[in-house]
């Protein structure tokens, strides 16, 4: 069976699907990241409610189908910060990330990009040439990478 794979921006339909990708990530390979307290406020912000309420304040958020399953996200706010950035586990290391990512990238055409990575994420967002811009810092039990992307 030959598999479809589509990108394509979301809506606030896709809010349930995303959280659905997102939690089971955070909770396997993040959260360890983070103080009991980061993990929830870290999950707390990933509920479909939570996805909804982002639509509604002009964050944008992109996905990859495969099978018309969502299988990699991509959440944007303030037009240039990477604020959720998910592949799923089956699709790490195949490129859905980096052809996610680089989708966003050649529409959107934004100077500079801002993330605030986790721990685990740093080697992937290095790959799209992302460098280190400031201190680590931790907010809320979220221990926070910052990274920027220059757009040249």
């Amino acid at each position: 069976m030959l598999s479809s794979t589509i990108i394509r921006k979301a809506t606030s339909t896709d809010a349930q699907a995303i959280s659905k990708l997102m939690i089971p990530l955070v909770t396997e390979f993040i959260s360890c990241e983070y103080t009991e307290q980061g993990a929830a406020v870290m999950l707390a912000s990933m509920t479909p409610k939570v996805i909804r309420s982002n639509f509604d304040q002009a964050y944008e958020y992109f996905v990859t189908e495969e099978n018309n399953e969502i299988v990699a996200v991509l959440g944007i706010k303030q037009g240039n910060h990477i604020f959720h950035c998910f592949v799923d586990k089956n699709h790490h290391r195949i490129h859905f990330g980096k052809n996610l990512w680089q989708y966003w990238l050649a529409n959107a055409k934004p100077e500079r990009v801002t993330v605030n990575s986790s721990r685990y994420a740093i080697k992937f967002y290095q790959s799209l040439g992302f460098s280190s811009n400031h201190d680590i810092f931790e907010k809320n039990g979220v221990t926070c990478y910052p990274m920027v992307f220059e757009n040249h």
